[in-house]
């Protein structure tokens, strides 16, 4: 009899702004757009409580010289139907999750931008691609 294993499945369940930071320093109007430096980092906590949950920590900053800064902090939450191993912590947890977050806050980022006015104008991020493992949150 073949034996058939089943995949993971792992679940978005959202992401919740924490934190926003805003500074405007020049109407956009009134300033060349410059290139637009952007810092994203991604941590992964893992709620010992839940251990089939786990949390995406990402902190995003922007900025142009002379124009703007802002820095935010937004936390996706995932759950797999099985508790958490390295193996899934390798294959899910250090690329995909981050993946699928990402689109929401820069979803965000936009729409805010936005509806700013002349501060900065709508502002698309570039694609971000991650890599590598994350950086484990530890709480303080």
């Amino acid at each position: 009899m073949m034996e058939i294993n089943e995949q993971p499945k792992l679940r978005f369940v959202g992401v919740d702004i924490l934190n926003i930071q805003f500074t405007s320093h020049a109407p956009a109007s009134n300033v060349e757009k410059k290139n637009i430096n952007v810092n994203c980092v991604p941590k992964v906590f893992f709620p010992s409580e839940r251990p089939s949950l786990f949390h995406v920590i990402m902190d995003l900053e922007l900025n142009s010289e002379n124009l703007f800064d802002l820095a935010l902090r937004a936390v996706g939450t995932f759950e797999l139907n099985q508790r958490i191993t390295d193996e899934l912590k390798r294959t899910f947890i250090n690329v995909n999750a981050p993946a699928i977050m990402f689109p929401y806050v820069r979803s965000f980022i936009t729409t805010l931008t936005a509806n700013m006015g002349q501060s900065v104008g709508p502002l698309v991020m570039p694609t971000q691609f991650f890599s590598g493992a994350l950086e484990e949150f530890k709480e303080e």
